[in-house]
């Protein structure tokens, strides 16, 4: 069988098998950071002194850093870490680290591997979960007003998908791999009360994602390098300077081009409030970056206008055959946000936000317009406003925290929950002469209801609108304990503990007679630092 002409036929035949949407917001499953109602997705990434491409999706539930305990930097040791942990849903991780640090250098390796089909749940194959592995090394060596560091890590992600076709196509097609390497060199150093950090980001990748339920068939690479310069003195001067070249080569139709973005910043600290201002120059366009904070006593307020180049689509469904998304413009983004600080006994504050962001791209839904040549892409503008509110209250084994976000209209870039709220009890208790510890979080989560058009898709990494989207109110408890014994720390974690949805709604994909989200998943492990 011509499986090309096929998944032509299928994204026609789709519009009447649609599917349903799936809240993504909800136990992290197809998550994108919240902050304050809003959606952070589609930026870069740091993971220590390494660049991570925005293209990444989920990052941060994919990858988490290991770190070591710290001590004196005067001192000289070798520290080790060892972290298992094993639970439902196939979860098994393993992370390993080695850190040998004395005055004059440092030396770490960081390692990790984790499966687990439970974050795509309802699709993943379970004979073949979702892998995901990094190794890491970093190396600095330490001279007179004078320092010299490197870092270079390798990640990488696997996953297969089953879904029940309307048609007969095999499911084993649909898959989703990347892997790529980072690599930082730079210098630290002092010449004439100038403090100077010159550093290199290299990055080069493979990406293939082959979705058909999502009209997805992508296998690029890109080459990224990244030039940055910051040089500061005092309250006086703090310049910042970056050239980040991209290639993107489409490796089906091999074709290929390039970008460049200047970057150019500098910081001042007046008594009327902090300035960080400059210009972009992204694509032969100059446009203005600004950020202003200061506080007043118990309000503060924050501005800020960034610009960013426009997500490049590297679709096989752009009918036109030119390898690409001819999205060669690039997003504004203004937030401004004022923050009261509440003087009471306890800390408590309330903080308004208003986002306004310019040529988003996002899917376009072409309904029952059967025109091959149309742009699957289109550019859309949108704005949210939200109100978060926060206060913790101490006690004398921990302490409460409440946090609650309301958002005041529905939008591209916002959660679409008029109310998320979150209850965390932290308690921590120290027994037997403080050689066995006790520490954990108790939380409590409620989200209201979303019947709002517009949703985020995790495999197109964008929001995007559609219609009849309605997810119930969801309310949840999770609970992880970390017991130190000596050395050794033995974990406990339940999440989802009322289960994932309600029992009487009926969350069955349209084309998938077998969907299961995940319920609770309970996880144990042991975390072991030592010295050698």
């Amino acid at each position: 069988m011509n499986y090309k002409y096929v998944i032509l036929i299928y994204i026609f035949s789709s519009i009447l098998y649609t599917q349903e949407n799936i809240p993504f917001d909800v136990s992290k499953q197809f998550a994108v950071p919240i902050e304050n109602n809003q959606l952070l997705w589609n930026d870069d990434k740091l993971f220590n002194k390494l660049l991570i491409d925005r293209s990444s999706r989920n990052f941060k539930n994919k990858f988490t850093n290991l770190d070591f305990e710290e001590l004196p930097e005067d001192s000289s040791y070798v520290k080790s870490k060892f972290i298992y942990e094993f639970g439902d849903y196939g979860f098994d991780k393993l992370s390993i680290g080695l850190k040998k640090h004395s005055k004059d250098e440092e030396f770490q390796f960081k390692g990790s591997k984790k499966s687990f089909f439970g974050q795509y749940s309802e699709f993943a194959n379970a004979e073949n979960p979702p892998l995901s592995l990094f190794y890491k090394f970093d190396y600095s060596k330490n001279f007179e007003n004078n320092q010299l560091y490197s870092s270079i890590g390798y990640f990488r992600e696997e996953s297969q998908f089953i879904f029940n076709l309307p048609i007969d196509i095999d499911p084993s097609i649909n898959s989703e791999f990347s892997d790529f390497v980072s690599l930082t060199i730079g210098n630290s150093f002092i010449k004439n009360n100038y403090h100077v950090d010159v550093r290199l980001n290299h990055l080069s990748k493979y990406e293939s994602t082959q979705i058909v339920q999502y009209s997805l068939n992508n296998r690029y690479e890109l080459e990224r390098n990244k030039i940055s310069a910051h040089i500061h003195n005092g309250n006086f001067l703090s310049l910042k300077i970056a050239l980040d070249n991209n290639h993107y080569e489409n490796e089906r139709l091999n074709t290929g081009f390039s970008r460049n973005v200047l970057s150019f910043t500098n910081a001042n600290n007046f008594i009327f409030g902090n300035f960080i201002y400059g210009f972009d120059l992204i694509e032969q366009k100059i446009k203005p970056n600004l950020v202003y904070r200061n506080i007043f006593g118990t309000f503060s307020i924050f501005y800020e206008l960034r610009n960013q180049a426009s997500m490049v689509v590297l679709d096989s469904y752009d009918f036109n055959h030119s390898g690409k998304f001819e999205g060669k413009n690039f997003e504004t983004w203004q937030s401004i946000s004022a923050t009261y600080m509440f003087d009471l006994n306890i800390d408590l504050s309330t903080t308004l936000k208003y986002v306004n962001a310019k040529n988003i791209v996002i899917p376009k839904d072409l309904g029952e317009v059967f025109i091959p040549e149309a742009d699957r892409y289109q550019f859309e503008d949108d704005e949210m406003m939200s109100l978060q509110t926060k206060f913790a209250i101490p006690f004398k084994y921990g302490s409460f925290n409440f946090n609650h976000s309301y958002n005041f209209y529905d939008s591209l870039i916002s959660s679409n929950r008029s109310h998320i709220l979150a209850f965390d009890y932290l308690y921590s208790l120290s027994l037997v002469k403080d050689n066995l510890g006790v520490n954990g979080k108790l939380s409590l989560q409620f989200m209201s209801k979303n019947n709002s058009d517009f949703s985020f898709n995790y495999f197109k990494n964008m929001p995007e609108k559609k219609n009849n989207i309605d997810s119930d109110d969801f309310i949840n408890i999770s609970m992880s304990t970390e017991i130190a014994i000596s050395d050794v720390i033995l974990t406990i974690k339940l999440q989802n503990a009322l289960n994932k949805f309600n029992a009487e709604e009926d969350y069955s994909m349209v084309t998938h007679e077998f969907f299961n989200p995940m319920s609770s998943l309970l996880t144990f492990g042991i975390i072991w630092e030592f010295d050698d």
